[in-house]
């Protein structure tokens, strides 16, 4: 994400469009430093796919109309199949995801040997649990069918009136519902880019596409990276299995559908020449932006992935193939449970080490341990984490003082600690940590005054404050008489010289800006992920925030002395 953002933006600074001024390009740079998720993904898409984005981002308000529609149809979606089975509400949403199959049924709803044709798009062994579902469901399938038209026929009343290049975008845009997604995420950016894609297309096509080389580069280099390091060690490697095993465990994961020997060519990496992929492509449509993803899932998921795809890899004999980075998904997980840095040290050493070798690029390893590493940034400095030869035995130290301060929280819910407060009161117990929170404090004071220095140079310098002409006006001479010489004076023991007035100012000037400053609040927890439910949860709430860490309370002053 940050690839794109510092990337575009540093293209801006650089030769943008002349319509654009440079205070409005450095605020452009200014809005692309914020942390923004999953940006620099858009870049990776195939060029009609990057076409159909910039086309999009000049018409922001049509996007927030599609995320308005899709809110409203998902819902009733999720009331019309929610009292329904588990294994039912899973059929009906594979069923969204091949264009123009619910329709299709529903035309043949008379005659059973044209249904079971038209559900071959489907899995071998999903076409028997599908065509029952078909035949008793019927009713249900014609509402999905009737929500489904509803829906496209406003979607295409609501683009009417734009240009047709715009129109075909928009239609591209619902196969690639995540984009919607990433757009509407943040539509400052959107519209800025929007803008400058319409004042000199041509220019943000040159950049969307050398970028679009950088990142997958980027990317493939950071992939052969973790292959790399999983396989030359084969401690790290038997922990990352044992952690997948505990997280499939935890989560529930099986796909009878999807056979290890089968490879998506989405998601999969041609193996072993003893064992071909035999590729697939029943993973590759999505689920129907009107409809959503299945509510249930542990993350946005507008594509079902195989079971594998979440930690990375899957197991063939007795070796493991990497494909990719473990996902997102995966990584918050793993970093949300202390104990994991006990029994997988070797492995949560790697993930760290990763993060600080890959530090800006974006990925899913670098994401979530930025996400555990800024939720701990008040004990977590970056000198103690980059520190190799250490840092197994740190993390081991930081296991065993989350592990007890949860357990502590627990047992006391009204009495519960931070981080902070926590180290406070145990700090015998941990003395790296107490080293890296001093260090911490530290960094975050110098962190700040380099982005409060960053975001002033864009701005626009002060007019000077006009001069007080009433104390500037000369007043007139008064005649005096001559008066008598007066005696030359002895001359004074010499005195140390009077520093000038205006350095005396800079130095005043120059304490206010060395001024140290608050450190920062400690950051939000991330999500922590929810274990899959039983049945149907509930409609989605805004995520609320974790209440802030309790401050040391200020020590007693001093009783006043008797008498």
């Amino acid at each position: 994400m940050r690839i794109f953002l510092f990337f575009l933006s540093a293209a801006f600074f650089v030769g943008g469009p002349v319509a654009f001024t440079q205070t409005d390009k450095a605020l452009l740079g200014e809005l692309a430093r914020e942390n923004k998720k999953s940006v620099e993904a858009l870049a990776l898409y195939p060029e009609d796919a990057r076409l159909a984005i910039l086309e999009a981002s000049k018409y922001p308000e049509v996007l927030v109309k599609m995320q308005n529609m899709h809110e409203k149809t998902s819902a009733a979606f999720r009331t019309l199949i929610e009292d329904f089975p588990r294994s039912t509400q899973t059929v009906f949403f594979d069923l969204t995801r091949y264009p123009g199959l619910v329709a299709g049924l529903v035309a043949r709803r008379d005659n059973p040997v044209a249904l079971r044709q038209a559900l071959e798009v489907l899995p071998d062994n999903s076409r028997e649990e599908a065509y029952g579902v078909v035949e008793r469901q019927m009713y249900t399938l014609v509402k999905m069918n009737d929500l489904n038209g509803t829906a496209q026929g406003a979607f295409e009343s609501m683009t009417g009136g734009y240009p047709e290049p715009a129109r075909n975008a928009f239609r591209k845009l619902l196969e690639l519902p995540e984009v919607v997604d990433i757009l509407n995420e943040d539509l400052r950016f959107t519209v800025l880019v929007g803008d400058v894609y319409r004042e000199d297309p041509t220019w943000v096509i040159q950049k969307m596409d050398s970028l679009s080389l950088t990142v997958a580069r980027a990317h493939a280099e950071e992939l052969d990276a973790w292959k790399k390091t999983v396989e030359s060690d084969p401690e790290a490697r038997e922990e990352l299995q044992a952690a997948a095993r505990e997280y499939s465990d935890e989560y529930g994961y099986t796909d009878e559908v999807y056979d290890i020997i089968q490879a998506d060519d989405l998601y999969a990496e041609p193996v072993a020449e003893a064992a071909p992929a035999v590729v697939e492509r029943h993973y590759y449509y999505n689920y129907s932006y009107w409809f959503g993803y299945p509510w249930w899932a542990p993350q946005p998921c507008w594509r079902p992935y195989p079971y594998w795809w979440y930690w990375g890899f899957y197991p063939y004999d007795r070796a493991i193939i990497i494909v990719h980075l473990p996902s997102y998904h995966f990584m918050n997980w793993y970093f949300y449970h202390p104990h994991h840095h006990h029994v997988y040290n070797r492995l949560s050493t790697h993930f760290v080490n990763h993060y600080y070798a890959h530090r800006n690029s974006g990925t899913t390893i670098t994401t979530g341990v930025g996400e555990w590493r800024n939720h701990n940034r008040a004990i977590l400095s970056d000198e103690w984490l980059t520190d190799k030869s250490r840092l197994p035995e740190r993390l081991r130290e930081y296991g065993r003082f989350e592990q007890r301060r949860q357990t502590f929280n627990q047992k006391n819910p009204g009495r519960s600690m931070g981080s902070t407060e926590y180290l406070e009161k145990n700090a015998r117990q941990y003395p790296e940590l107490v080293r890296s929170r001093a260090q911490a404090n530290t960094e975050i004071q110098r962190e700040r005054t380099d982005e409060d220095r960053q975001r002033s140079n864009w701005a626009p310098e002060k007019a000077p404050a006009p001069a007080d002409r009433s104390k500037t006006q000369p007043t007139p001479p008064t005649r005096t008489e001559p008066a008598e010489p007066a005696p030359r004076p002895e001359r004074p023991a010499r005195q140390p010289a009077k520093k000038p007035s205006i350095d005396e100012a800079k130095d005043y000037h120059r304490e206010r800006w060395q001024t140290p400053e608050r450190p920062a609040a400690q950051p939000k927890p991330a999500r922590a992920p929810q274990a899959k439910p039983a049945t149907p949860a509930p409609r989605k709430e805004p995520p609320k925030t974790k209440p802030a860490e309790k401050q040391q309370p200020a020590p007693k002053a001093r009783k006043e002395r008797e008498g």
